[in-house]
């Protein structure tokens, strides 16, 4: 039983991070402008790889990591859930 509450716990914390109810890759995606926005939309439709879209970002000038690019795109980050 302990294990359940675990897990039940986790996922409730994954609901809303920080009160802004989003997760780092979020957080990103909503800084870019609206241009940048669809690139990054369909380079996800596209399935291109995390590590390209990362090198991208930060050729960019922006900071992020495979690991909250992965995470978002898996459904496991912290943004909310249905």
């Amino acid at each position: 039983m302990a294990l359940d509450k675990a897990i039940q716990s986790i996922l409730d914390s994954r609901k809303v991070h920080n009160g802004l109810g989003k997760c780092a890759y979020q957080a990103l995606y909503d800084s870019l402008s609206k241009e940048d926005q669809k690139t990054l939309d369909d380079a996800w439709a596209k399935n291109y790889p995390v590590n390209l879209l990362v090198q991208a970002l930060r050729a960019d000038g922006h900071k992020c990591s495979a690991d909250t690019i992965r995470t978002h795109r898996m459904g496991t980050c912290k943004c909310p859930k249905e």
